[in-house]
């Protein structure tokens, strides 16, 4: 599927990362029910992007990047958490079957980058990145990652990158990022180098550095 790489990356919605531990023997329930409740957000008219991960490393950790366009988390909980039948059942379900609670941050748009022909496909390479900025450095560390990224969006693989910074902790920055690409361990590897040296002197840590495999892409059109 060909999207508009704007329509999905608009500096003003509201961004989701939300990550979920399963219990093993509810792996597939849990995968149903997610899946289940994102076809049913695509239906809302604030509904912009969902994007479903397996952890790589851990088969029972999941991950969702998801984006609206509601004007902020109060409205979000209003008119969709709290307002939404549908989410009812899975909402009391959740904590049942995950082995640990889930966690949810809400994050800033602050750039994106997209080729010219966007398409989320299942087997793309996939990365989530967070990074610790000391503080009073965040505008050059965001600088020197944006550098980065103007030379990647030029490579052939490259998809999709978005940079966010915590809405909760300003230090903290992270990236969303696909690729096309097949030779995982010796382009992983590689990739990480380059992120460890994204202005070295800035960066407290890369808190995480996360490979990701798609379970399932929603967009709107």
């Amino acid at each position: 599927m060909t999207t508009n790489p704007a329509r999905i990356a608009n500096p003003d919605d509201l961004v989701f990362y939300v990550k979920y531990h399963i219990k093993p023997e509810y792996v597939e329930e849990f995968q149903e029910r997610l899946f289940e409740l994102v076809d049913n957000m695509t239906q809302e008219p604030t509904f912009v992007s969902a994007f479903v991960h397996e952890d790589t490393e851990d088969s029972t950790r999941f991950s969702m990047y998801e984006r609206w366009t509601e004007a902020s988390k109060e409205d979000f909980m209003n008119y969709q958490m709290a307002a939404k039948d549908y989410r009812k059942v899975y909402e009391k379900r959740l904590p049942e079957i995950s082995a640990s609670p889930r966690k949810i941050h809400i994050l800033r748009p602050m750039a994106f980058w997209a080729s010219a022909q966007f398409e989320t496909v299942a087997n793309d390479l996939t990365f989530y990145s967070n990074f610790q900025v000391k503080p009073g450095t965040q505008a050059d560390w965001k600088m020197a990652a944006m550098k980065v990224f103007d030379r990647m969006v030029k490579e052939d693989p490259f998809i999709c990158a978005f940079l966010h910074q915590d809405a909760e902790d300003p230090t903290r920055f992270t990236i969303y990022e696909r690729w096309n690409k097949t030779d995982q361990m010796d382009f992983t590897g590689e990739h990480r180098k380059l992120y460890e040296g994204i202005l070295s002197d800035s960066v407290q840590s890369l808190r995480s550095f996360h490979i990701l495999q798609p379970r399932g892409n929603w967009a709107d059109e």
